[in-house]
């Protein structure tokens, strides 16, 4: 597995469930650094809306980025696990 087609957001599936967790981990880790570099223009934004200072209103848009990132991971390892076999193909 490149890093490369991790970060560009390759789709081809792997073989081994260790590749399948690597790959989520970086999709995660990238979800995270964008989500992080629009906290600094939007922190700008959310002092206007919320009334609170910078840099306490980039720690909230650092923390939704984190959330982001937890949950891109979630939905990455999820795609390993085994498909419904009760669920009917069309």
């Amino acid at each position: 597995m490149r890093s490369t087609a991790a970060g560009v957001g390759s789709t081809a599936p792997d073989e081994r469930a260790s590749d399948k967790f690597k790959l989520a981990v970086l999709r995660a880790l990238r979800t995270l650094i964008l989500g992080l570099a629009a906290a600094f223009p939007s922190a700008g934004a959310g002092t206007v809306v919320l009334s609170t200072g910078y840099w306490e209103t980039f720690c909230y848009a650092c923390i939704a980025a984190l959330i982001t990132a937890v949950v891109s991971l979630l939905q990455n390892v999820a795609s390993c696990l085994p498909d419904d076999p009760t669920q009917r193909q069309a």
